[in-house]
């Protein structure tokens, strides 16, 4: 295992976050800011995944794609996520993290907002039609690429802000104003929408309004980022390199820029390649479960059995809310039990466990139990995922000071985009092969096989870790 250098230059920051408790005014100056810029990132993927049929008949109906075309669209966003994590963790480690979330927060805010301004096929026929699809993948793949530095960089700078008896709590409002709550606003306005306009409304404008709304959040969020300030840890790491220079240790400060620097990554491969292992495929039952059960899994059940689209959305706006509202106490289940522990039970139960079973009796149920099972189905799904707001302490615990957000960003962006954004697009194609009325469909098995795969990700980081292979916790040791 690879010894910690920046241990006793961080020292003085992780003293001075583990003194006492943050007040309530605290947190709204420095951690809701740094937690609700995923709100906008993960606002745009609810409403493009809300309204895929109006996204469909846009963009991608005949001949253009189709449903194939929409969730293809949906999954580049998130498999660029892993390129845009390493450039924005690197820019985060090398200059700080505040000015890395301004950048990532102003770049997703201009791309959700011009994705609403695009010319279609369906409004403005077929040369048009052409050129709102290139820009629209175009300024998708912008958009993932600054979300890929995003939420990791809010999470470490959480993190490093946060006494260290409070990070499962503080980390928490990630869950809260971000990753779960951002999903059930969007439901929320799509649900108004759709309630309030006729289909043919929603296909010729209505998908656009959602898009638009943007503007309001986002200011806000670029606003009070303004006056946050840089973390402890990271001050204390540039002051360490400015002392060895100063001191005369210009070999040691020269290595240490590097590693800081331009050479981030190859230290974190060269150092760190089992962490980065271990959060990969740990992460990927959280963007899996995200993505596939509530998501796709409501719209095939949808399709089957004629259910009217404000319905689903209401449905998928309590999937997301409920772990949204529990965030919190399980926030405090973090603090008390150990961020592996919870990570560990969240990925037992939304793997290969709770999710399947749904996804079974959504294909088999009657006409007549169909909005009362999607309604169930919604709401066990959402206490699965509130479990899962352990995964943010969980992933930042396995990387060091120096390489802490190019570390979190590449492993999360690998796990929650890739493995997770490719879920409903590898299920709409099986769904074509597997009949979803056979005893496993195509969307319950990827769910159940990155489950099993993040679950032995958790135990064996365990057992590395017993056996001094890799280190599980870098910020507190207890609980864990």
């Amino acid at each position: 295992m690879p010894a910690d250098h920046t241990t006793s230059s961080s020292k003085a920051g992780k003293d001075k976050a583990a003194e006492g408790e943050m007040s309530s005014r605290e947190v709204l100056r420095l951690i809701l800011p740094a937690a609700a810029g995923s709100f906008i990132e993960l606002y745009e993927f609810g409403i493009f995944s809300y309204m895929s049929a109006d996204i469909t008949g846009n963009f991608f109906a005949n001949g253009h794609g189709g449903s194939l075309g929409t969730w293809a669209g949906f999954a580049i966003t998130l498999c660029v996520r892993p390129f845009g994590g390493a450039f924005f963790g690197w820019l985060a480690d090398s200059f700080g993290r505040k000015p890395a979330m301004q950048l990532t927060i102003g770049i997703m805010l201009l791309t959700t907002l011009l994705q609403g301004m695009l010319p279609t096929f369906y409004c403005c026929g077929e040369g048009w039609g052409w050129f709102g699809l290139v820009a629209m993948l175009l300024l998708r793949v912008l958009q993932g690429l600054s979300a890929g530095g995003e939420l990791p960089t809010a999470a470490v700078y959480i993190t490093e802000v946060s006494p260290r008896g409070q990070l499962g709590f503080n980390l928490s409002w990630i869950s809260l104003a971000g990753a779960f709550g951002a999903w059930s606003v969007a439901s929320l306005v799509v649900f108004l929408f759709e309630t309030a306009l006729t289909k043919e409304q929603m296909l010729l404008w209505g998908w656009r309004l959602p898009y638009l709304s943007t503007i309001i959040p986002g200011t806000a969020i670029i606003v009070a980022r303004r006056h946050l300030k840089e973390t402890p840890d990271f001050e204390d790491l540039a002051q360490a390199n400015v002392d060895k220079q100063t001191t005369g240790r210009l070999e040691e400060a020269r290595s240490e820029v590097k590693t800081s620097g331009s050479r981030t990554l190859q230290a974190l491969w060269g150092n760190y390649k089992l962490a980065l292992l271990v959060g990969s495929l740990g992460t990927a039952i959280f963007g899996v479960l995200s993505f596939v059960p509530p998501l796709y899994g409501a719209q095939f059940i949808r399709q089957d059995y004629g259910l009217p689209a404000n319905v689903v959305t209401f449905s998928e706006m309590m999937n997301y809310g409920i772990p949204a509202l529990l965030a919190p106490a399980v926030g405090l289940l973090i603090d008390s039990w150990g961020a592996g522990r919870v990570y560990t039970l969240s990925v037992l139960l939304g793997g290969p466990v709770v999710p399947p079973l749904i996804l079974y009796w959504w294909a088999h149920i009657s006409p007549g139990q169909a909005i009362f099972s999607i309604f169930v189905g919604q709401a066990l799904l959402g206490l699965c995922l509130a479990l899962q707001t352990s995964v943010f302490v969980w992933v930042v615990e396995l990387f060091p000071v120096h390489v802490r957000v190019t570390g979190v960003s590449v492993a999360y962006n690998i796990g929650v985009g890739v493995c997770g954004g490719l879920g409903p697009l590898i299920s709409d194609a099986g769904n074509r092969v597997i009949s979803n009325k056979g005893l496993v469909s195509a969307p319950a098995a990827y769910n159940a096989f990155f489950g099993i795969i993040s679950l032995l990700a958790c135990l064996g980081s365990r057992v590395l870790a017993k056996r001094g292979l890799m280190r599980v916790t870098h910020i507190r040791d207890s609980p864990y």
